[in-house]
Formats: structure tokens, C-alpha cells, sequence
């Protein structure tokens, strides 16, 4: 694994590259789009072995940091789902770069997956795009967040507010959400995916988290798409108070043999 800085010397971006052990021939290259805020935190490792298995089975790989996230350059109140675009499409030219690859597969998970699915909308060298639990109603998604927050709140015995700042940032289980930010979680809806690619789509969901809006949305646009439910595995977003746990290594090694 080598960990690199990327971008303009105004965005400085993180990432890590993982390439396939020297005994096993290039397969591939796959970009991994991480979620944003209290998920990100909890599956990072869950890409960390996501990048482990696909580069052991011959695929480069890159994991990054959008701008003012993980180890990348920037405040945490700046970016939106716009810039992180951006920054996907940053990182994705990168990976080009350095595995000799020009067409390439993205993996995202929550709002990674949104970031990995318009990857595949808007670009021509993007042949596969793996979509784990992705967001298909935006603002259901902000709703879950500040209903998390109020929860914790009433477990501190502290009053229960927006928590809003001046500048509209609300304050989200220890991560700014920005008024801007939010707007972009808020347009996301199951319409979104009713666009054709021609990406191959392989979807997947945790088993407590169903969503028929999405996949009746990509099958209505004729893209080729597989579905598919993660029965009797550990969801990425177990054991999120400490982060800790084991992993869903099955589930991850399922996706790498649907990519393969």
C-alpha cells in the first residue's frame, strides 16, 4: 500500500494505493468512494479490506479523501456532494495514472455510493459502479441524521435542538453538516437512478435495508444491473459506537467475486 497527496496544490487530496501483488496479473482498477461524517468513521476498515481482497485478485486500487474529510486537505465545513464530484473525478484520472488502466469499476457505500453512481453517469470509462446501501431519498437521509443527534442528545441529558450556527452548519453526531452540504443530500432521490448508463450496476443491500425504489428506478432505464441482499452478514455500520467489531468479510468477498 503507498499513501500518496493528490490534486492541485489547492486541493490537496489523500489517498492510499493499493496494487496487486507482482505474481498476479492486472485485472483491473477500482476507485472506492467512502461515505461522508459518523460512516465514513465506521467503514474504514470495511474499505480498507474491500481494497485488500480486490488487489489481491489482481485489481489497482484507490481509496482517497474527499476535500476537508479523513487526512485531505480543507475544513470539515467545506464541500458539498458537488465538489466531492470533483474530487471523485480527481482521484479517478489518478488511478488512470498509475495502473495503466483507462477504464475502470467504482464501489461506494451511503453517499460514496451516490459519488460512485454519477461517476458512471457522467463518464465513458467507468465500465462497472458497486453500490452498497446507497442513499436513494436525501432527505429521509438528513432526517435519520438529525434524529440520531436528538437521541444522542436526550442520552446526555442535554436539550434537544437543531444546534444550528450562524452560517447554518448543524452539528451531526460530532460532524459539521453545512447548509450547503445538505442541500445536495436533499436532491438525491430514487428518480436519479432512472438514468441510463452503460455502466453495469451491481447493487447491494444490507438485510435489514431494502430499498425497491432504486432498483425499480434502474430497471425502468435498461441499465444492466444486479441485485442482491446481504443475508445473515454483519452490515459495514455494525458496532458504530465503537467502531469496532468484526468485519463482514464474506459480504466483502462476495462483491469482489460479482466484480471479478
Amino acid at each position: 500500500m503507498n499513501l500518496l497527496f493528490f490534486g492541485s496544490a489547492s486541493r490537496q487530496l489523500f489517498g492510499a494505493y493499493h496494487a496487486p501483488p507482482a505474481s498476479v496479473s492486472g485485472r483491473g482498477a477500482a476507485l472506492l468512494c467512502p461515505p461522508w461524517g459518523q460512516e465514513h468513521l465506521v467503514a474504514h476498515r470495511v474499505l480498507r479490506l474491500m481494497a485488500t481482497r480486490l488487489s489481491e485478485s489482481g485489481y489497482h486500487v484507490l481509496r482517497f479523501d474527499y476535500y476537508g474529510t479523513g487526512d485531505s486537505a480543507g475544513e470539515r465545513e467545506e464541500g458539498d456532494l458537488g465538489t466531492w464530484q470533483d474530487d471523485a473525478e480527481e482521484a479517478l484520472e489518478e488511478l488512470r495514472d498509475m495502473s495503466g488502466f483507462t477504464s475502470v469499476a467504482t464501489f461506494g457505500i451511503r453517499l460514496g455510493a451516490v459519488v460512485a453512481w454519477r461517476l458512471a453517469l457522467s463518464r465513458t470509462d467507468v465500465h462497472t459502479a458497486v453500490l452498497w446501501d446507497p442513499v436513494v431519498h436525501g432527505t429521509e437521509y438528513v432526517r435519520e441524521l438529525s434524529a440520531a443527534q436528538a437521541q444522542t442528545d436526550r442520552w446526555l441529558l442535554l436539550p434537544v435542538q437543531r444546534r444550528n450556527e450562524p452560517d447554518g452548519v448543524q452539528d451531526v453526531l460530532g460532524f459539521p453538516l453545512s447548509l450547503s452540504m445538505r442541500r445536495t443530500i436533499e436532491v438525491i432521490e430514487p428518480a436519479m437512478y432512472s438514468a441510463p448508463t452503460p455502466a453495469r450496476v451491481k447493487l447491494f443491500f444490507s438485510a435489514q435495508q431494502p430499498q425497491d425504489s432504486i432498483r425499480r428506478a434502474l430497471h425502468a432505464s435498461g441499465t444492466p444491473v444486479h441485485v442482491e441482499t446481504i443475508d445473515n452478514q454483519l452490515p459495514w455500520r455494525e458496532e458504530e459506537e465503537s467502531a469496532g467489531g468484526p468485519l463482514p468479510v464474506r459480504a466483502v468477498e462476495r462483491m469482489v467475486e460479482v466484480l471479478k
